[in-house]
């Protein structure tokens, strides 16, 4: 019976460390996603992260602001990266993220002002479709023919040294 008394914290201790291990920085997760060098961990300057509930529902936003080293190390891992590229945003990705209006239909969701993302006319831009039914993830054409949104979007401002991320799923 003490055995167990002892067993029991050892493996609660164990699990608890095992489980601290696995953790991922965010700048870390971020970098993977977009497929660049490493955002420094001092680069950080907002996050937030509203996904949960049962289907994972919400939106993820992070802002990195770079030292002129690291921008220059980042500038030069997306400028030939295929799944980077230049400003400006296709007409789907601009309607997403700053609104607009297309065929008759108006784009209300602007996210940029929610989220205090400056209208870039120079930089680099992201893209990545999540969503179950998409056939070239690359690609935004499909994007407003669905009832949800999972996609990825990042933009990067060199000017600024700064790389706006935000992750939306409905």
């Amino acid at each position: 019976m003490k055995r167990q008394f002892y067993c029991i914290p050892l493996l609660i201790a164990i699990f608890c460390h095992l489980a601290s291990c696995s953790h991922q920085p965010i700048n870390e997760k971020i970098s993977g996603v977009l497929q660049i060098s490493s955002i420094p961990n001092d680069a950080l300057v907002e996050y937030e992260d509203t996904h949960g509930g049962f289907h994972g529902d919400g939106q993820t936003f992070a802002k990195f602001v770079l030292d002129a080293s690291d921008a220059k190390n980042i500038l030069k891992s997306l400028t030939n990266h295929p799944n980077w590229r230049k400003l400006p945003l296709s007409e789907n990705l601009n309607l997403i993220i700053y609104g607009g209006e297309k065929d008759g239909v108006e784009y209300c969701h602007n996210f940029a002002e929610k989220l205090g993302i400056p209208h870039l006319e120079t930089g680099y831009w992201f893209f990545f479709d999540r969503h179950s039914k998409s056939t070239c993830p690359e690609s935004d054409i499909h994007l407003f023919e669905r009832s949800s949104f999972n996609f990825t979007l990042a933009l990067y401002d060199p000017g600024a040294k700064t790389i706006y991320y935000f992750k939306y799923d409905t």
